[in-house]
C-alpha cells in the first residue's frame, strides 16, 4: 500500500494471524454448533472486517509518522528530532539511530566549517585583488612620470612586468566572480576594431621588445557587449598570442569580417605564428587547468582560455580555435559576435 510520496508497507503478519484465527473459530463453530454456524460466521466476519480496517488505518498512520520523523531527523539531526524519532521507533533500532545521528552531526559540522573556510578564502582573494591595485597604480604612475630616466629596454621590461601582474590579478578576480550567484552586465555599443586596438596598447612594450609584427586587417563593426568583460577576454587572447608567437620574426594577425546570410556573424580572428598545439590537445584547449603536451605550455596555469570560454558564453559570443592550429601552423582563436 502507498501513501503520499513514500511507499508505506503494512505489517501483514497480524492480518495473516487474524485470518487463521477466524478459520479456526469457523471450524470449531461448525463442529460444536452446526445449526448456528451462519449466524456465528456472520458475526465473526463482520468483527474481523472492522478490526482489519481499523488495524490498517492505524498502521498507515503510524508509518506516515515514522517517515515524517525520519525526514525531520535527516534534515536536522539535533537532540530534539533524535528524541522524537526514538520515541516512535522500535527499541532495537535505537543504537543504529544514535550511530547515524553522530555521523550526520559530524558531517554537518564539516560542511559548515568548509563553507566558512571557502567564504573566508573568497573574501581574502577579493580583498587582496583590490589591495594589489594600489601598488600597480603606483608602478604605472612611476613608469609614466620617470620614463625619461629609463632606457627603452628597462622601460619596456618594467611595463611588461606591470602588465603581466595586471593580467594575473584580473584572472584571479574574474575567476572568483565565476562563483557569484549573480553577475551585473553593462551592455553598450562599441567598435570591435577600437576595442582590439585599445587592448593591444597594453602590450605595446613587450610587442616592441620582442619585435613582433602586427598584421592589422581589422575592419570597424559595431557590436553590443560588456566593455570591461570583453576587454578582459581580448587581453587574455592577446597575452596568449604574445607569449607563444614565434621567437624569430613573431607575427600576430588581427582580422575582422562578417559572414553572409542567413546567420550573419561578426568574426574577430587573432592568430600568432607560433608552434601551435598538438592535434590531440585541441578538443581540451578550453578545459580548466589543461596545459597540454606541448613543452612551451607546461608552465601555464590552464586558466586563461578557460575564462575566455566561460565569459564569452555569458556574453553570447562564440569562441573557437581554428582547426588548423596544430603543430607548426600557429594558433588562431576566432570570436563570433551576433549581429544586433
Amino acid at each position: 500500500m502507498t501513501g503520499d510520496k513514500n511507499k508505506i508497507v503494512v505489517d501483514k503478519n497480524w492480518i495473516i494471524l487474524l485470518i487463521l484465527t477466524d478459520i479456526f473459530m469457523l471450524i470449531i463453530t461448525w463442529i460444536t454448533s452446526p445449526r448456528g454456524f451462519w449466524s456465528v460466521i456472520t458475526s465473526i466476519i463482520l468483527f474481523s472486517v472492522i478490526i482489519l480496517i481499523f488495524g490498517i488505518w492505524f498502521e498507515i498512520r503510524k508509518e506516515k509518522q515514522k517517515i515524517r520523523m525520519i525526514q525531520l531527523f535527516i534534515n536536522n539531526p539535533e537532540d530534539k528530532s533524535e528524541s522524537e524519532l526514538l520515541n516512535i521507533i522500535n527499541e532495537t533500532w535505537h543504537p543504529t539511530i544514535k550511530q547515524i545521528s553522530n555521523k550526520l552531526r559530524e558531517q554537518s559540522k564539516t560542511i559548515v566549517e568548509t563553507k566558512t573556510d571557502l567564504i573566508n578564502y573568497k573574501e581574502f582573494i577579493e580583498a587582496w585583488t583590490h589591495e594589489i591595485k594600489t601598488p600597480i597604480s603606483l608602478a604605472t604612475l612611476v613608469l609614466d612620470n620617470r620614463r625619461d630616466e629609463m632606457s627603452d629596454y628597462v622601460y619596456d621590461r618594467m611595463d611588461y612586468v606591470r602588465q603581466t601582474i595586471v593580467n594575473d590579478v584580473d584572472r584571479i578576480l574574474y575567476y572568483a566572480r565565476l562563483q557569484a550567484d549573480h553577475m551585473d552586465y553593462k551592455f553598450t555599443k562599441m567598435d570591435i576594431k577600437d576595442s582590439v586596438i585599445e587592448s593591444l596598447e597594453d602590450f605595446r612594450g613587450i610587442i616592441e621588445e620582442k619585435n613582433i609584427k602586427i598584421e592589422n586587417e581589422l575592419i570597424s563593426f559595431k557590436i553590443t557587449s560588456d566593455e570591461k568583460i570583453l576587454k578582459f577576454i581580448l587581453s587574455q587572447i592577446i597575452s596568449n598570442a604574445v607569449k607563444y608567437t614565434s621567437q624569430d620574426k613573431g607575427i600576430i594577425k588581427l582580422k575582422s569580417y562578417m559572414t553572409g546570410e542567413p546567420e550573419s556573424k561578426i568574426h574577430l580572428s587573432i592568430k600568432d605564428n607560433g608552434s601551435g598545439v598538438p592535434k590531440q590537445d585541441l578538443p581540451f584547449i578550453f578545459d580548466k587547468g589543461f596545459t597540454g603536451t606541448h613543452p612551451n605550455r607546461q608552465s601555464a596555469t590552464g586558466i586563461g582560455l578557460y575564462l575566455v570560454k566561460k565569459y564569452a558564453e555569458m556574453l553570447n559570443i562564440e569562441v573557437e580555435v581554428d582547426p588548423s592550429s596544430t603543430k607548426g601552423n600557429g594558433f588562431e582563436i576566432v570570436l563570433k559576435f551576433p549581429v544586433v
